[in-house]
């Protein structure tokens, strides 16, 4: 599935989490669209290039711009497109030639503007969705903890049940008004009477104690449970939110690609009428054509650019130390140079405050506002509430810090993911796990830097890369200034 989309007929799992690095087509790269319409219509001559294909088209136009977006409109709401012969005839006068072009600069701007704004509404619906998801995320982690502490509880009260019984046995088996005249009879001493009377008083306050104590730990165990019984049930609402928000959002998503692929459609056909209006057409579609290669030529640079400086960054932060020992490695069995080479709070050795990088890839997208892109499944949500960091399949993550592992599950768009309890409300969420790579399970402490699964591609992703999120009392935060206050450089 391409990465941060919506798959169509998704659900929201248990335990599922929003996340989603997007990386999907822009509106430039749907520039195979285009050349396929200009070779069709170079296919036939001007006053024959109205096919039944763009007839259907145009009706779809309709559906998607006025129905869809605006609610119902009578039929002649949608754009007045031009055909070819209008174009052909409107050349042959100069004021009708200056007309046209001016209706068709003006088609191309409403086209634009429409597509956006269906952009707009599908970012919104994106990030309702990621709201409701970290709500039941949290709201999950909740009902997590609440049924660990009613096992304790649950646990304590049956053992103080047990100890209030066996004492009730044992007075039942006793009459207290034998037990004391045999505490006289016996005595043959007034102090031994007096130790025998005090040993009595004892009992008594003994048997007091165990049945106050069962009784709170009865009572405990009620509390826990009505709690836990709230949890589950905030925790269903939550989960419901977010599948609701998460059909909107994919109603939002298909109306905003059905707009951006007509856009580039009609675009062309646009473009290609004023060239000829302009007696252009010989070069518009190459001059088309390269702005978009140039366009796209610049994503790119700039993409790679980024990657080098983070390759550059991680160079820095990992390599210092790799040349003192000759050029081989203090960690991990790596030799020879590499950026990964052991120095403190890299991926082999902790650092002073004994944090772990997790993997040793470089970040490849940081925490925080990102573009949205809407292809056929659904959008990127606008904000990224953790850091990707490159690694291939099978690449090994280690737990950041010591702690104790309270997930280990798929969840759903997040894919397989693990979540690490450290202790004072910090807790590590790691995503996109390789299947069957889990090397913990729940419950279990782990120490710092644990070997607790592989980097994979599940859930919602475009190729292997390990998504680390931190969250402190239940709150996102950001895992590369997070780790950097503890030594660690992502």
């Amino acid at each position: 599935m391409p990465c941060g989309v919506f798959a169509r007929d998704q659900r929201f799992p248990r335990g599922t989490e929003q996340h989603s690095p997007f990386t999907g087509p822009s509106i430039d790269e749907f520039e195979g669209i285009h050349v396929k319409n200009q070779d069709d219509t170079a296919q036939a001559p001007p006053g024959k290039r109205l096919t039944r294909r763009r007839r259907a088209l145009t009706m779809l136009v309709s559906l998607i711009f006025v129905a869809t977006v605006f609610g119902p409109a009578p039929a002649n709401a949608a754009p007045d497109y031009p055909d070819w012969a209008d174009v052909e005839a409107a050349k042959q006068n100069e004021a009708s030639k200056n007309a046209e072009i001016e209706k068709l600069n003006a088609l191309i701007s409403e086209l634009q503007v429409s597509s956006d704004s269906l952009r707009q509404t599908a970012n919104e619906a994106a990030a309702k969705y990621e709201t409701a998801l970290q709500i039941a995320l949290e709201a999950e982690l909740k009902s997590d903890d609440l049924a660990a502490q009613l096992t304790d509880a649950e646990a304590t009260a049956a053992d103080s049940k047990q100890q209030a019984g066996a004492l009730f046995a044992r007075m039942g088996r006793m009459n207290s008004t034998n037990v004391s005249l045999e505490l006289f009879l016996e005595s043959e001493a007034t102090d031994d009477t007096l130790y025998k009377l005090s040993a009595m008083a004892k009992f008594t306050e003994r048997s007091t104690e165990v049945l106050q104590s069962a009784r709170q730990d009865a009572n405990h165990v009620s509390s826990v449970t009505a709690q836990a019984k709230v949890a589950a049930e905030t925790l269903e609402e939550a989960r419901a939110e977010a599948e609701t928000q998460l059909a909107v959002a994919q109603e939002a998503a298909d109306v905003a690609l059905a707009a951006l692929q007509e856009q580039q459609v009609r675009e062309s056909t646009l473009v290609e009428q004023l060239a000829f209006l302009k007696d252009t057409r010989a070069s518009v579609e190459r001059d088309y054509l390269a702005g978009v290669a140039a366009r796209k030529a610049a994503e790119e640079a700039a993409a790679a650019e980024a990657a080098r400086k983070a390759a550059a960054e991680a160079a820095r932060g990992n390599g210092s130390s790799g040349s003192s020992g000759g050029g081989s490695s203090s960690g991990g069995g790596s030799s020879g140079g590499g950026t990964s080479s052991g120095t403190a709070g890299s991926y082999f050795v902790p650092s002073s405050q004994g944090w772990w990088r997790p993997v040793p890839g470089p970040v490849t997208s940081p925490y925080g506002p990102r573009r949205v892109i809407c292809n056929s499944a659904g959008c990127s949500n606008n904000f990224h509430a953790g850091v990707d960091l490159a690694g291939s399949c099978g690449t090994k993550i280690r737990s950041v810090a010591a702690g104790r592992v309270v997930s280990a599950r798929n969840a759903g768009a997040f894919g397989n993911r693990v979540i690490v309890d450290h202790g004072g409300g910090v807790r590590s969420v790691y995503g996109h796990m390789q299947t069957g790579s889990f090397r913990v399970s729940e419950g279990q402490q782990i120490a710092a830097g644990t070997f607790i699964g592989g980097v994979g591609a599940t859930g919602v992703v475009t190729g292997c890369h390990l998504d680390i999120k931190m969250t402190v009392n239940g709150g996102g935060v950001n895992p590369s200034t997070f780790l950097r206050g503890r030594g660690v450089n992502l």
